[in-house]
């Protein structure tokens, strides 16, 4: 893998093959897109399943769209969540919609507008407003909620930070991204590194992957990876501190 290469063909060159769902390739066939990664997680919170993700990574001629659905109920209370982003050939966001049907209804779309990135927010009360940042459109989004942003951005540090050798994945050194995180209309900055490998059990199995840290705003994350043939797939993450797993079904 070469350092220079797009986002775009981020995505299809870690696609593994035969990455395309079977039951929609006449469909994504006709779009000229594929289907990079789908399925969901689990989300769990000191062992107690709490939640799930469902995701779907499309590739198109020129846009990546990521969509993603949580529902969350721990027992107290639900929420019920979906976003789609879009993002270009050269990895700048095109646009992110997010929307919420419980706890309560709610909207945000975020669009890049000169050397903005501008929210315009639908929230409960229905009284639009908008909230501009100054940042480029390079900014990763890297919202509450949806881990399969998370895969993305690991994505992006592996094909920008890293090297393939022998099916191996290397990085010399940590990476730092500039973020948006909607939900709290703040910006920030992400540190990744990878720890080289580790041998961990998923579902009873062992298996061998890469281990990843992400160091936001003081958290501390973990993720397992796996290896370039399998196509860079988060199988596990964890924020050790809070006693959240989040784990591929």
């Amino acid at each position: 893998m070469k350092k220079s290469i797009c986002f775009l063909g981020i995505l299809l060159m870690i696609a593994p093959a035969g990455a395309t769902d079977q039951k929609n390739s006449k469909e994504t066939e006709k779009k000229g897109s594929q289907i990079i990664d789908s399925g969901s997680f689990g989300i769990f919170i000191a062992g107690k399943r709490v939640g799930t993700e469902s995701f779907k990574i499309e590739q198109g001629p020129e846009i990546g769209t990521i969509t993603a659905e949580i529902k969350v109920n721990d027992g107290d209370s639900r929420a019920e969540q979906s976003s789609e982003m879009q993002i270009g050939r050269d990895g700048t966001l095109r646009s992110y919609r997010w929307h919420s049907n419980s706890p309560e209804k709610a909207d945000a779309f975020i669009e890049a507008k000169d050397q903005l990135l501008v929210e315009h927010l639908t929230p409960a009360d229905q009284k639009k407003t908008d909230v501009p940042h100054v940042l480029p459109s390079s900014t990763v989004i890297l919202d509450d909620n949806f881990f399969s942003h998370r895969e993305v951005l690991i994505w992006r540090y592996l094909a920008t930070g890293c090297l393939r050798q022998d099916n191996r994945v290397v990085c010399d050194h940590p990476s730092q991204f500039g973020i948006l995180v909607p939900h709290q209309h703040a910006a920030g900055t992400v540190t990744v590194q990878l720890l080289g490998r580790d041998k961990i059990m998923v579902k009873g199995v062992e298996q061998e992957l890469n281990k990843i840290k992400l160091d936001a705003d003081g958290v501390q994350w973990l993720l397992w990876v796996t290896d370039p043939e399998h196509g860079y797939k988060v199988i596990k993450m964890a924020i050790p501190a809070d006693q959240v797993e989040v784990i591929r079904d």
